[in-house]
């Protein structure tokens, strides 16, 4: 007999009577702001996430909606999410040790971290997902179980030191970011005098095009993002793959240390104060309300002048950079403040209970929207890419989370899990959960919780 046989009764999935409404709530709530947030990559160019000018619209409303985005959104729904899932890591491993499960809650954790690792990669890599996260997650996930049992106060300061590190690093890097454009215009201007360009010139003006370019569209990177979306579903495979290979094996575990793991550790430490459950009062969450947004807004409209300023290029991205994570910290602080503080007021039940029924079926949901955005606008689907600007595609956001909350809510009427929870449940336990609701769980219309 395994140890997992011999610890079924501990090493067993949360029943539903024993979830944390609130955090199925933030989390219903933070799969459909990061869709928010990546519609702009799913429908327009690459580049338009962080650059009006690249498409979809710069002047009225589009231009409004993406300063309300930028503002409000950018960052801070991934940090929401972040906190939850080092929060859930908490809850997980504490009622499998609780429960008496010893060993076997290192050998389920590994198990579901490793699986979520695959999901990750099918999901960039065949879903056509380039800015997945799953993937990023699940190394962070194999970090948190060393950390799980840490002090609250010390998980809150060492998240805390990261963001610190984090701010440090971006303020090196506007400095070199500027140095390195400086340089470039010198070079520049010889070429435009008709002088002979050294070999060290030349490069400099190569290397601040493909900065550039990162920011700013091409006609080669316009090229290629048009031509993955356009073929056939093999060709679109094909076509990413480089490119969303380089995001996630290159860029994308830098964020680890500077991004995703210091949120995680400050929502395991918010976890065990009770701040993440709902058990503060409703002036406590409202005081995250006023010095989250106190400090947040402003410094988040100070940023934003920094990139209009500066044409939304390297220069002003890296010199926005520099306050970037004490703005999103704030933001987050009074985004979970303000939602939590209407849990405890009881208000809007119904639409609490459609965001915490969506949050228990997180993983299904964000997968679900890779697949009605890569039918919509990929060629072998409706071809939409590129057709629709920002105001239209944040309509389509409003019309998947209406869709995904209705579908959510009828689901758990009649299953456990969803069905990518189901899965993924059955494969960390080596077991076939069961699917269909029996008569223990909760009725329809009654409150849904967390992981």
């Amino acid at each position: 007999m395994t140890n997992v046989e011999q610890s079924a009764g501990a090493a067993a999935p949360v029943a539903k009577s024993n979830r944390i409404d609130s955090l199925d709530i933030l989390r219903g709530i933070a799969v459909f702001g990061i869709l928010l947030m990546n519609i702009s990559a799913f429908g327009m160019i690459w580049q338009a996430y962080g650059n009006p000018y690249a498409a979809g619209g710069s002047t009225g409303l589009n231009l409004q909606l993406f300063e309300i985005m930028n503002v409000g959104f950018e960052g801070t729904m991934r940090g929401i999410f972040s906190m939850l899932f080092g929060a859930g890591v908490v809850l997980m491993t504490e009622r499998m040790e609780n429960s008496g499960a010893g060993l076997t809650t290192a050998e389920i954790h590994f198990r579901r971290m490793s699986w979520l690792m695959l999901f990750g990669v099918i999901h960039w890599a065949l879903l056509l997902w380039t800015g997945e996260i799953l993937f990023l997650y699940s190394l962070c996930g194999f970090l948190l179980f060393a950390v799980r049992k840490l002090p609250a106060r010390v998980q809150f300061a060492v998240g805390i030191v990261g963001l610190l590190y984090a701010a440090y690093s971006g303020n090196q890097d506007y400095h070199e970011v500027a140095a390195q454009s400086q340089v470039a215009a010198a070079a520049q201007a010889v070429a435009d005098s008709g002088a002979a360009l050294s070999p060290e010139q030349q490069a400099s003006i190569d290397s601040w095009a493909e900065r550039e370019s990162e920011f700013i569209p091409t006609e080669e990177s316009t090229a290629m993002f048009e031509g993955w979306h356009q073929g056939t579903y093999v060709e679109a495979v094909k076509g990413q793959f480089d490119f969303s290979y380089s995001f996630q094996w290159t860029h994308a575990p830098y964020w680890i240390f500077t991004d995703v793991l210091p949120f995680m550790l400050i929502g395991m430490a918010l976890l065990k104060w009770g701040v993440l459950s709902a058990e503060r009062s409703v002036r406590f969450y409202g005081l995250m309300v006023l010095v989250g947004y106190g400090i947040g807004i402003p410094l988040g409209l100070y940023e934003l002048g920094l990139l209009a300023a500066g044409d939304y290029g390297p220069v002003a991205a890296a010199e926005a950079g520099r306050t970037y994570q004490f703005s999103r910290l704030a933001m987050v602080a009074g985004h979970i403040g303000l939602v939590l503080a209407v849990v405890k007021l009881g208000l809007f039940k119904w639409l609490q209970q459609g965001f915490a029924a969506a949050g228990q079926m997180a993983l299904t949901n964000y997968i679900g929207q890779t697949l009605i955005c890569t039918f919509l606008f990929y060629g072998f689907g409706f071809g939409l890419y590129g057709q629709l600007d920002r105001s239209q595609l944040y309509l389509l956001v409003l019309t998947i989370a209406v869709v995904e909350i209705v579908f959510s809510v009828i689901w758990l009427r009649n299953f456990r899990f969803g069905p990518l929870e189901w899965v993924w449940r059955s494969l960390t336990y080596w077991k076939r959960q069961p699917m269909a609701l029996g008569g223990g769980g909760p009725q329809p219309g009654q409150m849904l919780g967390a992981t």
